[in-house]
């Protein structure tokens, strides 16, 4: 008799999240691909997590948005995420 293993996750599938980062003058939004809102909000404090694109943003953009995501464990942090640990460091 054969057994079969099975390996389940630690983690759960990373998600969308859309989000923003509110640099002050503006913000940066994009698609960040994550375990669940806690583990990006434990990470970057900074971020604002959308219910739903603002109107404003066109369909197009946000499709845009979904097609290149970020990823929470990114090392070094792309796209948004490189400029919002950028001005951490500037303090």
């Amino acid at each position: 008799m054969t057994s079969k293993i099975v390996l389940v996750p630690d983690t759960p599938p990373d998600e969308p999240f859309l989000v923003c980062y509110d640099y002050g003058t503006g913000g940066l939004w994009g698609v960040l691909m994550a375990p669940s809102a806690g583990a990006i909000q434990a990470r970057y404090p900074e971020l604002a997590i959308a219910d739903e694109a603002p109107p404003w943003m066109s369909r197009e953009r946000y499709q845009s948005l979904h097609e290149e995501p970020l990823w929470l464990d990114d090392e070094p942090p792309q796209g948004l995420l490189h400029a919002l640990v950028s001005d951490r460091r500037r303090g």
